[in-house]
């Protein structure tokens, strides 16, 4: 059996990027991975300093949202862009 060089730290620090990517909120992020509020708070402000804000731009969540889809239907729809 070896044993591993990775920080702990390291560890925590990937997961909770990993699950904030996942859209994951930082409480919730810092709950399941049972992290220290200034840890969890170290890690969100590592996350936001990712290029792009850490969130990716190209999977935007509120568009799957049916609330937000409706809101957006009412007002009269997504544009179209003629050929």
């Amino acid at each position: 059996m070896t044993t591993s060089n990775l920080d702990v730290s390291t560890l925590a620090s990937a997961s909770y990027a990993v699950l904030r990517q996942g859209g994951t909120s930082p409480t919730a992020a810092r709950s399941l991975l049972d992290l220290p509020t200034a840890t969890a708070n170290r890690f969100e402000q590592l996350f936001q300093r990712r290029p792009r804000g850490g969130q990716d731009p190209m999977r935007p969540r509120f568009a799957r949202h049916e609330a937000h889809v409706a809101a957006v239907m009412a007002a009269g729809g997504y544009p179209v862009l003629a050929r």
